[in-house]
């Protein structure tokens, strides 16, 4: 039987195509492993957010390819421009229905077979190490967004999104393999819809569910932060860390980017998340570099990055991404951009050193996800990695105080 295993670069929605496509592909007849090493074919998924999610998209392809297995290429950066991967030795499929792939690239001489819809490809889908303590559940694709810089919004398509039913059938089907926490994803997740149904039903349905020790939530954007959808996100079984993208702190930036809010809007959202939520860590996306960003603009969201508003902080340097509005504009002098990531990275860095420090000596609940030298590992409601001395096991909710720094987060005991 034709082995066949995933590799990725890109965000939460990537990594849960990646396992939409490993459940396809064992209806249809292929041994889904997890190491790739493992596999006669490997799938990867693409990004192409930036310039530099490409390069990396490339360089893994490369070496890949380079251990001489069959690589299927998929995802963002094969939607966008399939011809960066020609000459590699690879077969680009740029909007893949795995289904019939199989069908017609059956090697394992048994008959493949169709999945019957998302839910049971999900249902279908091998109890990995990954799996078992943390699903991502995709319920959300594509985006009626008009940002200026956003290329994935092109590749991605119109806004769809999975049913009320189908939502719960994957995520049951993923508790049911000993997962402990469901991650639900989406490229614009607050714009989820079953008819009259939006996000707050998705999320108090699914933090219902039996078995569930956690449900986070990715990325949402400020217009989305209703009352309503802040009510639901205050259930107890839903993690307290929200990442909502800022990408600028200037109003000027902003209203280039075309990014529906001002800064005092943004922060007005997050005053409210934080009113209503508690001990909610905020977490962030901030661009540097975009062309209408000029001293006075970046000082501004360098400033906000070393506010305290943020727990976390992922900074990417502008790059015209092809088909937006923004690629026309006059790019900032690369040196520039350089020495302003460099400074907003260190933002970044003191911010999450702050947030590690901060949760020292208070008590946490960690979601286990496995073990490595000696420690269990895992993410507490926050977001924050935890580093574990005591008995546990994958998938479980632990109870914990951490005393020290260690490595990317912190270190304690387990109760």
């Amino acid at each position: 039987m034709t082995s066949v295993a995933n590799a990725f670069v890109g965000c939460k929605v990537s990594q849960a195509d990646g396992e939409e496509a490993l459940a396809a592909l064992a209806a249809a007849g292929l041994r889904p492993v997890s190491a790739r090493e493992a596999a006669d074919v490997v799938v990867v998924h693409t990004c192409c957010v930036t310039a530099e999610a490409e390069r990396k998209s490339r360089r893994l392809v490369r070496r890949v390819a380079g251990e001489g297995r069959r690589v299927i290429v998929a995802g963002c950066a094969a939607a966008l421009r399939p011809e960066q991967f020609d000459g590699l030795g690879v077969e680009v499929v740029a909007r893949p229905d795995w289904a019939a792939w199989a069908a017609a690239n059956a090697a394992s001489g048994a008959p493949a077979r169709a999945a019957a819809g998302a839910a049971e490809a999900a249902s279908a889908a091998p109890a990995r190490d990954a799996a078992r303590t943390r699903f991502v559940l995709k319920v959300q694709d594509g985006c009626a967004g008009r940002c200026s810089y956003c290329v994935v919004r092109l590749v991605r398509g119109r806004p769809r999104s999975t049913s009320l039913r189908d939502s719960l059938a994957a995520a049951g089907a993923a508790l049911a393999r000993d997962c402990g926490e469901i991650v639900l994803s989406g490229i614009d997740l607050g714009a989820w819809r079953d008819d009259e149904l939006r996000l707050a039903d998705l999320v108090i349905a699914l933090a219902g569910l039996p078995r569930l020790a956690r449900l986070r939530v990715s990325s949402l954007e400020p217009r989305h932060l209703d009352e309503r959808l802040l009510e639901a996100l205050a259930h107890p079984r839903v993690a307290r860390h929200l990442h909502v993208p800022l990408q600028s702190a200037d109003d000027a930036v902003l209203a280039a980017m075309r990014r529906p809010y001002t800064f005092a809007q943004y922060s007005s959202s997050a005053a409210r998340m934080q009113a209503r939520l508690g001990d909610c860590m905020l977490s962030t996306d901030v661009i540097v570099g975009f062309p209408a960003e000029d001293d006075a603009a970046f000082g501004r969201t360098l400033a906000a990055l070393q506010s305290g508003l943020f727990g976390r902080a992922h900074v990417f340097a502008y790059s015209p991404r092809p088909g937006t509005a923004a690629a026309e504009l006059q790019p900032q002098p690369a040196a520039l951009v350089k020495e302003r990531m460099a400074r907003a990275l260190a933002a970044a860095e003191a911010a999450a050193r702050s947030a590690r420090r901060a949760a020292l000596g208070r008590p946490a609940e960690v979601v286990v996800e496995g073990r490595r030298e000696g420690l269990w590992r895992g993410y507490s409601s926050q977001y924050i990695r935890y580093y574990l001395d005591g008995a546990a096991s994958p998938g479980s909710l632990v109870r914990t105080v951490a005393d020290e720094e260690y490595e990317d987060g912190v270190k304690g005991r387990i109760a």
